[in-house]
């Protein structure tokens, strides 16, 4: 028993050696594969090419995102290590660091450095002055001598402009910077005239002007002398990315380097012609959103205003030159009026080198690119549904993209892009094609929402046109076009369709139907309660004039009047003689006729709106803007009224007689409405005073 607990302690103590062994292991080599793909990186701060200094900065940029390819491929996991140009140079040497990118390739650093076999890409060397500078011309390069020049330590373009420098016969002082933001710093304070830079890292809006190129020559991803492993890892990389993507490069160089100061730099031949040139007029179709349009007071719509203000914008020309619109009607007036000269550029024009050949006009590159819609009545058939094909020549596309693509359909002429929409209602075309620029605002109206439609997998693209043998303005126009962000062209023109919709208020009546009958009774309800209420608290249910409570509103407004100097006003009280006899020998139903009676006679004199019934048989006028002297006049029409209902027959036998007072505001000694009330009010008990000295069998 002793002996097989001896056997097991030494099994269970072999065992736990073994575990604790094995993955310590495992993990020891894991540790040693992910820092075997651990590369340093040389990390210098270089707009468009390398943005984003620190380590845990966010990073972008052409090198940037060749890095990040070439990881794709070789797994490999960075370790950005930050510093100056010559100080990251020193490292590559000394093997500090293991790769560089933006080296150019020499014979004497390929001694000392490893280059892959493909390059990263090309660039060209430039000495640049500010804009504006007047002391250093293009066209002059010995205004150039005497100029203090920076360039960079360690930095093959600073071999380049010294080899420049010498075979030119120039003398400029050169000021050599350890690193490109220092250098930037002393050319921004005016601390140097020029300097020294690549093509593809100097922005259009930098304040950079080229003067003069110096050299060119490719660069590389450069790899430190010790490590050929790494070399052969980056080059099956390259190949690899070679093979899967062989505009991997040129692309990056679009993304990165199509904005630059050299590509918006007009040449001598452009400006000369600028010079002679201060007014371009520019041809469109009319009513041809959301590309272009021009009312009746001549101002232009559509894409086309933000085409030409960014091209303008990108070449400096915003204060240079005058731009003149002219609208035509159709695309073939167009046209004609580019190739006679009438105009010197057309917008839209479709995007067709061979139509354009045959036109005789040249192309710029394309600005916009939009899907094409095929719309069609009832269910899509493949043969029939594109038998009969509406085109327009108010469309820059349609007749060049059906010739192409559907030689064997039948065209249906007709004179607008709407007609080609109602001939495939009426069933005269089978279809017809809109880009998706015009059809999304036009296939929204509600009498197309019967047609049928879907996006086909074509592209058609919009550019500008000149006259062939134009070929200056040909080369300004592409230069800026070059420079021109599309993305930001594409989401203007979206704005444009959003604005060119047309949804009216029977559209939407239309499309919900039975919630605008249901807010409507809604609405109609509540006004009619809303008019309940307040009939009920602001009229009397007897006589249908206003009641106590609007007379003290009324008041109210007629003293906030008085104490602000507003109009003159006349109180007028009315009590209706013999009501009490009426009720007694009548009843209380003839005495309200009675009320009612006397009510419509007061309407009829006064209207409405400034009628109260006060109290039991009082009633109350108050009429703004109006003297004493007309008050008299309406107390004989009211006698009048009154006059014509006793000739009538009626149930309570007594004639209506009414007693009338009245007086009017006096600013000077009336200190309030309870004055001229009161004086009403008198002289009418002296009226009905004298009523029943005359009357006495009529009272109760």
């Amino acid at each position: 028993m002793k002996r097989i607990t001896k056997r097991s302690i030494v099994l269970l103590l072999l065992l736990t050696f073994v575990l604790l062994a094995f993955p310590s292991t495992s993990a020891n080599a894991a540790d040693e594969i992910k820092e075997s793909n651990k590369v340093r990186v040389g990390w210098y701060q270089s707009d468009h090419f390398q943005e984003g200094d620190a380590d845990q900065d966010y990073k972008s940029g052409y090198s940037y995102e060749y890095l990040q390819d070439v990881s794709n491929y070789t797994g490999w996991e960075y370790e950005y290590v930050s510093g100056s140009w010559s100080e990251l140079y020193d490292a590559l040497l000394e093997g500090e660091i293991d790769v560089l990118a933006g080296l150019s390739y020499t014979e004497e650093r390929a001694e000392l450095i490893n280059y892959p076999a493909y390059e990263m890409g090309s660039e060209s060397y430039y000495i640049y002055k500010r804009a504006g500078n007047e002391t250093i011309s293009s066209i002059d390069l010995s205004t150039l001598n005497g100029k203090k020049v920076g360039t960079l330590r360690n930095n093959l373009m600073t071999d380049y402009f010294e080899d420049w420098m010498e075979e030119s016969g120039l003398s400029c002082s050169e000021v050599m910077f350890d690193d490109f933001g220092i250098r930037d710093e002393a050319f921004a304070n005016g601390d140097i005239d020029a300097l020294i830079a690549v093509n593809n890292n100097v922005p259009s809006n930098s304040g950079f002007t080229p003067v003069t190129m110096v050299g060119e020559s490719s660069y590389y991803l450069a790899v430190t002398k010790d490590r050929t492993d790494l070399l052969d890892e980056l080059n099956k990389a390259l190949e690899s990315l070679e093979e899967s993507n062989p505009y991997f490069i040129q692309s990056l160089q679009i993304k990165y380097f199509n904005q630059t100061a050299v590509n918006a730099a007009l040449s001598t031949e452009e400006s000369e012609w600028l010079e002679n040139h201060s007014t371009i007029k520019v041809g469109c179709i009319n009513d041809y959103m959301p590309y272009c349009s021009i009312d009746s007071d001549g101002e232009v719509h559509g894409i086309i205003t933000d085409i030409i203000g960014d091209w303008k914008g990108q070449l400096g020309l915003s204060d240079q030159l005058n731009i003149e619109y002219k609208a035509y009607p159709q695309y073939s007036d167009l046209i004609t009026a580019l190739v006679s000269g009438e105009v010197d550029v057309a917008f839209p024009v479709h995007d067709s080198i061979w139509s354009a050949e045959k036109q005789g006009i040249v192309q710029t590159n394309e600005l916009i690119e939009t899907g094409v819609h095929l719309i069609y009545k009832g269910e899509y058939q493949d043969v029939t549904t594109t038998e009969i094909i509406a085109v327009s020549d108010h469309s820059a596309f349609q007749l060049n993209y059906v010739t192409v693509n559907y030689p064997d359909s039948e065209i249906y002429v007709v004179d607008s892009l709407e007609d080609c929409l109602n001939a495939v209602k009426s069933g005269k075309a089978t279809c017809t094609f809109l880009d998706s620029g015009q059809a999304e605002p036009m296939l929204s109206k509600r009498k197309f929402r019967s047609l049928n439609h879907f996006t086909l997998g074509d592209e058609i693209g919009y550019c500008m046109g000149v006259k062939k043998g134009n070929n200056v303005l040909y080369s300004i126009l592409s230069r800026g076009i070059s420079l021109t962000d599309k993305s930001v062209l594409n989401n203007a023109m979206y704005e444009y369709i959003d604005s060119t919709r047309e949804y009216s208020i029977i559209d939407f009546v239309l499309d919900h139907t039975l919630l605008v009958i249901s807010v409507i009774l809604i609405i109609t309800g509540l006004t009619v309660a809303v008019w309940r209420v307040h009939h009920q608290a602001n009229i009397d249910i007897l006589t249908g004039l206003g009641n106590k409570r609007a007379y003290q509103a009324a008041v109210k407004q007629l003293s906030d009047k008085s104490k602000d100097n507003a109009n003159d006003y006349v109180v007028a009280v009315f009590d209706l003689n013999g009501l009490k006899n009426i009720n007694d020998n009548y009843g209380h139903e003839c005495g309200d006729m009675a009320l009612v009676d006397v009510g419509k006679c007061l309407k009829k004199v006064f209207g409405n709106d400034c009628l109260y019934r006060f109290g039991g048989d009082e009633f109350i006028a108050l009429e703004a803007n109006c003297t004493l002297e007309e008050m008299k006049q309406k107390f004989n029409l009211l006698d009048w009224e009154l006059n014509e209902i006793n000739q009538k027959e009626h149930p309570y036998v007594v004639p209506l007689s009414v007693s009338k007072g009245a007086a009017a505001y006096i600013s000077d000694t009336d200190t309030c409405f309870e004055d001229v009330f009161n004086r009403a009010d008198q002289m009418m008990y002296e009226d009905k005073r004298a009523y029943y000295e005359k009357h006495g069998d009529r009272r109760r």
